[in-house]
């Protein structure tokens, strides 16, 4: 090559590298302008300059300048300043999908998106992004968990945190811990959608984003059991969309709840049995054949299905029950201890989750959750355990322990419904529902207390802000009849300063019923006045001294005072020589006198709730960490109730020797009632955040503790609830006493159906009470007939304990649920009136007939607000009959008599009871509704003592005394001249 090829070739070389030079400066350049730009553009914003910041961004990407995606990102900032979301919407998409802050703008965008309702976009956006390794991955992935809670995927949001774990590595240790705490809280944190997502659900996005608002406006009414509603949004989405698996998913949650097998069929013709797990179609086998009545075959699917997955209490509850229905006592004790032991693993792993120490406690976790049969959970704990201790025995015995996660229940391509292979068998119709004769309105009230004469009494719980639990729990109130007129006067508990100062009296005060519609302040003259007072949680009414007139027992903060009635309009404090005074008796709730030890007067149980620290209280902080809330019941130690013997108006403590154990009980209500037949008061007791406490009367002032054994410590949901308030009464017409306890917020009141023998199955979802009690927050409770239809309904007060708003509500309205026969309830209190509306932090509640016409009326107590009388003014109502039992042998207010009525060939039962409701006393009297029928053909009342009598035919319409061992009902005061009926002669026998 000569000279000049040389020069040529090192020219070429030379003007190459002064180009790639050229190209990186100004590619530098570039960069480093746009960096500049952003930065200033960020000024702006920040400044408040947001159109010079925008109009800065838009020239810049307008300009061809290279952008990594931060100008389009600030972009979208100065969009959402200036109220164009849609311009926002354009400016997001500009970032490049492999930019570093393209995570960012893809979880600002699905954000919102999810907040306009749209769903499905929100989806989109966000799933490309919740495996790709960023700062933003975790997140991402909980917005996209809320866009599928949302819409009610939850095993759709349970596959995406199983499904990111696989993309983690060993290394990613804190990564992995939040993937489980989230994956536990599916089950264990409910979402309030209600109160959380409203807003979104007002949204009526077009298109696909539609679909999934309906999909999620649908989950919600399923969750309230507004299942009409909800199955109008299904069908539209499955008109517009009938092959969306998703959709079908939502038709089969829809038909579970409303029990409707054909629209199960048919969603499972449209399911791929690739989506479901073989444990899944067990259950839903199994749901076919409750539905149908096979029993036998419904028994043999939930025992394949635990055998698989333990952690299904309400499939052991189902068990249970058929087992006891079977007459297989071995597998019915087998299967309750079983289900015992889980509400105690389920109880344990909770209270671990809660105190948000998982690194300190994986071993635990890990055991806990191979226990409960939470395969995935163990798991994980168990790998976080190896990945730091190789040759860790306990993790390596836990791992090989665990089962293989289930199957698919089908290859792609088979539907659920060839899987399944289910026979087409015909429902079973429900025999045990009434036929009414005629339909009747829903039962209505009105808040009468101003005009009563009532409106003055209000509850001061002393509020600081600190809210101390022993405030938000307080606030009860008592019917008795303390002047034998016939008529019930109220006995209105306060509360005042907390904690009260030495010396203060902030004043109970008792009001008397006139007789025409209003009451009169008797405070001073009944001589209550002048008594030593404090603050005051709990009343407790009944005849302890055997003299014929009821006395009254409160509890109150550190002590406890009993009120005899002296027979002439006053009362005498009598808790020192009734052996109640002295000592610090701590933090006593309810309370229920009845005689437990039948031998003719009333003893006395008490519950107590915790060791509470006035002078230091124990401070917890709301969710947000900004502001106090009550504190969980367990951060304090519980305190023992206590059973007091009534030995001749002298109360001797009896805890110990009569087995009342209680080491975590935090009692809030107690019922004494015969729940097992034997002729034997037991006690059940609702406990705050702890297993509830049955105990069985053995006789002779001993119990035994069977709450476990019997299915009344924890529900069919497993674990245990916040018990509250508690009522007893036969709701579905089997001559046995049931049992309902309200609970925490989003708990559901829990109704226990009462299967004899002394055990319980939580049928709360058979009668149609956890959808519309579970966004309430339940104390005061009580069964009434308020329409007197011959059905029990069931009322509740309702508040929550802490001002958690917006997150949740504080005050509640009142609920009234409506018998239908067959032991089913519905929700009217929209219909029912207006105190049914107004939102109240309400406590006690009592059911009594205020103004003898046999319409039961209610009272609750709000806390700071007047008192609610809720008057029935239930337009035609059916016939009823009232009696007042009063024992000659047995205990003068006949506590654990049992009263039977036969009316149109139809029988009733009604027990007696010590107690029920929270903190509070209703009416002693027994109210029958008759319906049509006007006459009653025969009364039995059996009486503590083993006496039976028998009276009959009755006319309706009139209340009449029934004294133990006579022979003649007498009529009771207030209730006007008895039917000439009444003297008809009267069966007597004398049992045992």
């Amino acid at each position: 090559m000569g000279k000049r090829g040389v020069r040529l070739v090192l020219g070429g070389v030379l003007l190459a590298a002064t180009s790639a030079g050229a190209v990186v400066g100004w590619r530098a350049y570039a960069a480093g302008r746009v960096r500049a730009e952003v930065a200033q553009a960020r000024q702006e914003m920040a400044s408040g300059l947001i159109n010079l910041a925008r109009d800065r961004l838009t020239k810049l990407l307008d300009g061809g300048w290279s952008d990594d995606g931060e100008a389009a990102l600030e972009l979208a900032h100065c969009e959402m300043m200036r109220g164009r979301r849609d311009a926002a919407f354009a400016a997001w998409e500009r970032v490049p999908d492999q930019s570093p802050v393209a995570p960012q703008a893809a979880l600002e965008r699905g954000g919102v998106l999810t907040q306009a309702g749209r769903f499905q976009q929100a989806e989109e956006v966000l799933s490309p992004f919740v495996f790709r390794p960023s700062p933003q991955r975790a997140d991402i992935r909980h917005a996209l968990l809320t866009v599928l809670v949302q819409e009610g995927r939850q095993a759709d949001a349970r596959r995406l945190i199983e499904r990111q774990w696989d993309r983690t590595t060993s290394d990613e240790r804190a990564e992995r811990m939040a993937l489980l705490r989230e994956h536990i809280a599916l089950d264990f944190e409910p979402v309030d959608l209600e109160v959380n997502f409203g807003k979104i659900l007002d949204h009526d996005p077009p298109g696909d984003d539609g679909a999934r608002m309906r999909l999620a406006k649908a989950h919600l009414a399923i969750r309230a059991g507004k299942l009409p509603q909800a199955r109008e949004w299904l069908d539209v989405n499955l008109r517009d969309r009938p092959v969306d698996p998703i959709a079908w998913r939502a038709m089969l949650d829809w038909a579970v709840a409303a029990a409707d097998p054909a629209a199960a069929r048919s969603a499972l013709a449209h399911l791929p049995a690739s989506h479901f797990t073989t444990t899944e179609a067990a259950a839903l086998r199994a749901w076919f054949a409750g539905q149908s009545g096979d029993e036998a075959a419904e028994r043999a699917e939930l025992e394949r299905l635990v055998a698989s997955e333990p952690n299904r209490p309400a499939s052991w509850t189902r068990l249970i029950e058929l087992a006891r229905r079977q007459a297989d006592a071995d597998a019915s004790a087998r299967f309750q201890k079983r289900k015992a032991e889980l509400d105690a693993a389920q109880d344990a792993y909770l209270r671990l989750h809660k105190k948000d120490a998982m690194a300190e406690n994986l071993g635990a976790f890990a055991g806990l959750a191979a226990t409960l049969g939470r395969g995935f959970e163990a798991w994980g704990f168990c790998s976080l355990i190896l990945t730091d201790d190789p040759n860790n025995a306990d993790a390596r015995a836990t791992l090989s322990a665990l089962a293989e996660p289930p199957a698919l229940a089908g290859s792609p391509g088979v539907t659920l419904a060839d899987a399944l292979a289910l026979k087409e068998s015909p429902t079973v119709a429900d025999s045990t529902a009434l036929k009414p004769s005629a339909a009747r309105a829903v039962p209505t009230f009105v808040d009468d207390a101003e005009s009563a004469g009532l409106g003055s009494l209000v509850f001061d719980n002393g509020h600081s802000p600190i809210w101390q639990l022993p405030e938000m729990s307080s606030g009860g109130v008592a019917l008795i009849d303390y002047d034998g007129d016939g008529w019930l006067d109220v006995y209105a508990l306060q509360g005042g300063r907390f904690p009260p100062t030495p010396g203060s009296s902030s004043g109970d005060r008792l009001m008397r019923n006139k007789g025409d519609g209003t009451f009169e302040d008797v405070t001073v003259a009944a001589g209550l006045a002048a008594f030593p007072r404090g603050y005051s949680h709990a009343v407790a009414v009944g005849d302890y001294d055997g003299d014929g007139r009821p006395d009254l027992f409160v509890t109150r903060w550190r002590g406890y005072a009993l009120y005899r009635n002296k027979g002439d309009g006053t009362f005498e404090d009598v808790t020192v020589a009734a052996g109640l005074g002295g000592g610090d008796r701590d933090w006593p709730t309810s309370a229920a006198f009845a005689d437990l030890d039948n031998d003719g007067d009333l003893d006395l149980y008490v519950c107590h709730y915790g060791a509470w620290d006035a002078d230091h209280p124990t401070l917890c902080k709301d969710p947000s960490n900004t502001s106090y809330a009550s504190c969980d019941p367990r951060t304090i130690s519980a305190t023992p109730d206590h059973l007091f013997r009534n030995d001749g108006g002298v109360f001797v403590d009896a805890t110990a020797e009569a087995g009342i154990v209680d080491r975590e009980g935090r009692g809030l209500g107690v019922v004494a009632a015969d729940f097992d037949d034997d002729g034997k008061l037991d006690l059940a007791v609702a406990n705050d955040g702890t297993a509830n406490y049955l105990f069985h009367n053995k006789g002779g002032l001993r119990f035994e503790e069977v709450g476990h054994d019997s299915g009344f410590a924890a529900s069919a949901d497993g674990g245990y609830k916040a018990g509250m308030g508690i009522a007893c009464g036969d709701l579905d017409g089997d001559g046995r006493i049931d049992l309902a306890v309200t609970n925490f917020y989003l708990e559901s009141t829990t109704f226990y159906h009462n299967m004899g023998g002394g055990a319980f199955a939580d049928h709360t979802s058979i009668v149609g009470l956890a959808a519309p009690s579970r966004w309430r927050l339940g104390f005061g409770v009580s069964f009434l007939d308020a329409d007197a239809d011959g059905r029990l309904d069931l009322m509740s007060a309702n508040g929550h304990v802490s001002d958690l708003r917006p997150l949740f509500p504080h005050r509640m309205s009142a609920q009234l649920f409506v018998g239908l026969g067959g032991g089913k309830l519905a929700d009217v209190s929209e219909q029912a009136g207006e105190p049914f509306q107004r939102p109240l932090v309400a406590r006690g509640l009592v059911v009594g007939d205020l103004d003898n016409d046999g319409r039961p009326d209610a009272l609750i107590v709000p806390q700071n607000d007047p008192l609610i009388y809720l008057h029935n003014t239930t337009a035609d109502p059916g016939g009823f009959v009232v009696f007042r039992l009063e024992g000659t042998r047995s205990n003068r207010d006949s506590v654990g008599a049992r009263v039977s009525v036969r009316s149109g060939g139809r029988v009733q039962v009604a027990a007696r009871f010590g107690g029920g409701s929270f903190a509070s006393a209703g009416d002693p009297r027994i109210h029958f509704g008759l319906g049509e029928q006007t006459a009653v053909e025969s009364v039995e009342v059996r009486w503590p003592s083993g006496v039976v009598d028998r009276f009959g035919p009755l006319d309706a319409g009139a209340g009449y005394l029934l004294r133990e061992g006579e022979k003649t009902a007498r009529p009771l005061p207030g209730f006007g001249p008895l039917p000439p009926r009444v003297d008809a002669t009267i069966n007597h026998e004398t049992k045992g």
